[in-house]
């Protein structure tokens, strides 16, 4: 049997209404106590749960089979969505201003309480645990830190992780994973410069900060282009530059502030020193200075090898080995699902979402985005197939 056919009419309908007022009811960062309170009543009517809440503010933690002996595997969502205008008249669209489900996080909340439901259905027939993780403030804020700092990985440990996430580039059926690098680190570099203020129609009795910050941003292009490997993907991208409050007055400071994105703590570490030594030799040579600080961001995404086989594996029974993409390329989005793969070993894959008569989709993070509920009991099969081989032994 297809492990799709695990999830019959009845459950898809419920999921898909779960998933539709999740997104009609969107929260930010930790402060997803409604859309915890919604996964809860699910959750609370499953036999065989233990139900830990409030973890990281809003998380839960519900184990399958707590007692068990044998394997554990963990199941990973994330409930939090994006402040961005949604713009799609949707029936079941945004109902909170500048706030919207667009990276497919209803979606992933609404696979995994699917998982939960039919895993449950089959407890019996387990060889170890399954832990259902649902997190907030995956979306820049590190609450898969706080989850596994609060201990969602243990009481009992976690032996392996997964979790999916809406993919629009793939289309409904398709699943994409990849061994190694999947997702990058999120590095903030802010750099002060500063320089010597004056009158604007005298620059040459200033040191014009607005002028080192230029070069500097010019600079910084060659990081990738001049002294990093073509093969090692590379972004430094400054994305603010604030100076000056009049047309007429040189400032004595300037700002800027980017991101930095990398795929391994190598390049990682060698690409924030290029950051810091290149701004700051920079504005040395204009009689400047800068201040340099890199805010660390999540870690780089790497899957680990064993996993991701395990998730190519139930994917051709799930959806056929010709909708089994095993060359995606890594993402230069970052993911706090890293957190997780930093302490057990761990598997990201995609979920193909763009519907299958359409050759483009509204990307991730744009305010017409929608998770495309024709995937739910893909994901859902997903996550129940490989608990169930992973308890199994793999």
């Amino acid at each position: 049997m297809n492990p799709i056919d695990l999830v019959d009419p009845t459950l898809l309908e419920s999921l898909t209404a779960l998933r539709r007022e999740i997104h009609a009811h969107p929260e930010l960062g930790f402060e997803v106590g409604q859309t915890a309170d919604r996964v809860l009543r699910r959750l609370s009517a499953l036999p065989g749960l233990t139900i830990r809440k409030n973890v990281a503010e809003h998380g839960i933690v519900a184990t399958l089979n707590a007692d068990r002996s044998g394997r554990s595997v963990a199941l990973r969502a994330d409930m939090d969505a994006l402040p961005l205008t949604e713009q799609t008249d949707l029936p079941y669209q945004s109902t909170v201003a500048g706030q919207m489900h667009a990276c497919g996080h209803d979606g992933n909340t609404a696979c995994l309480v699917g998982a939960a439901v039919v895993l449950s259905r089959m407890a019996g027939e387990l060889p170890g645990k399954v832990k259902f993780i649902f997190q907030p403030a995956e979306e820049g804020e590190g609450g898969g830190r706080v989850m596994c700092e609060e201990g969602a990985l243990d009481d009992p440990a976690v032996d392996g992780a997964f979790a999916l996430h809406a993919w629009p580039v793939l289309t409904v059926g398709q699943i994409g994973v990849r061994p190694g690098p999947a997702l990058a680190a999120t590095d903030t570099p802010k750099i002060t410069i500063r320089g010597a203020g004056g009158h604007g129609a005298h620059p040459d009795k200033c040191i014009d900060p607005v002028v080192v910050a230029a070069h500097v941003v010019t600079a910084l292009q060659t990081v990738s282009s001049r002294f990093t490997d073509p093969t090692d993907p590379v972004v430094v991208t400054i994305s603010q530059i604030h100076a000056g409050t009049t047309h007429n007055i040189i400032p004595s400071e300037a700002y800027l502030e980017g991101t930095i994105r990398t795929l391994t703590p190598e390049v990682r570490d060698r690409t924030g020193a290029l950051v810091r030594q290149i701004a700051e030799q920079t504005a040395t040579a204009f009689g400047a200075t800068a201040e340099v600080e890199i805010e660390p961001g999540y870690p780089p995404l790497v899957n680990d090898t064993g996993a991701a086989e395990l998730v190519a594996q139930v994917a051709n029974d799930v959806v056929g080995a010709d909708n089994v993409i095993l060359v995606e390329p890594p993402s230069m989005g970052g993911e706090d699902f890293a957190y997780y793969a930093q302490r057990v070993p761990a598997a990201m894959y995609r979920l193909g979402v763009r519907p299958k008569d359409a050759d483009t989709t509204p990307g991730l993070h744009t305010p017409q985005f929608d998770f495309n509920d024709d995937a739910l009991p893909i994901g859902v099969a997903m996550h129940c197939e490989i608990a169930r081989r992973f308890l199994a032994g793999g």
